[in-house]
Formats: structure tokens, C-alpha cells, sequence
């Protein structure tokens, strides 16, 4: 007998996973995401001396949040679809934000 489990069974089991395992926390946080999908959402929260974040979205709709708290805060985001949001909310000595969206041709 087999065993057919869904794609959004296991993404739900991910996100639950990722929620649990609370924020990260360290002196130095780098975190590189890449999504082609037709949906892409992305929710970061770093908390370290030095954070530096880069999510690149490319898909019908992009939702991009990121929280980062430490002396030095990196942000970019890079994103490419028909709907595209991003929230970047940083406190530290120095943070640097940066957005590029383009609205896909379909």
C-alpha cells in the first residue's frame, strides 16, 4: 500500500516547523532565498550582532517580510510578478534596505 501525502501538506508541516523553531539568534546571520513558484511568500527574523538577508522572488504574486534587530542590518530584495509586496522593519546602529520589483509581462 502506498502512501500519497500532498504538496501542501508538506509545505504547512515546513511552515509549522520554521514557526516553532523560533527566531534565530547568533552573532552573525546570513540568509539567501530564491523562489520561482507562482505563489512565493518569505518571512525572515534575524537577531545578531550582524544580519544580511536576499530573497529573490520570481511568480504571479511575491510577499516578502523581513525583521532584523542588531548593531548592522542588510536587506535586499529582488522581486519580479504581477503582485509584488515587501516589508523590511530594522533597528540597529546601521541598516541598509534595498527593493527592486519589476512587474512581470504575461
Amino acid at each position: 500500500m502506498t502512501t500519497v501525502t500532498s504538496k501542501r501538506l508538506l509545505c504547512a508541516a515546513a511552515a509549522l516547523l520554521a514557526t516553532l523553531a523560533g527566531p534565530v539568534s547568533a552573532g552573525n546571520n546570513v540568509n539567501t532565498t530564491i523562489q520561482e513558484g507562482l505563489s512565493n511568500t518569505n518571512a525572515t527574523y534575524q537577531q545578531g550582532r550582524v544580519n544580511d538577508n536576499a530573497t529573490y522572488q520570481e511568480g504571479r504574486t511575491n510577499d516578502n517580510r523581513t525583521w532584523q534587530r542588531g548593531d548592522e542590518n542588510w536587506n535586499g530584495t529582488a522581486q519580479f510578478g504581477r503582485s509584488n509586496s515587501n516589508e523590511t522593519h530594522q533597528r540597529g546602529r546601521f541598516d541598509q534596505a534595498g527593493t527592486k520589483k519589476r512587474r512581470a509581462l504575461d
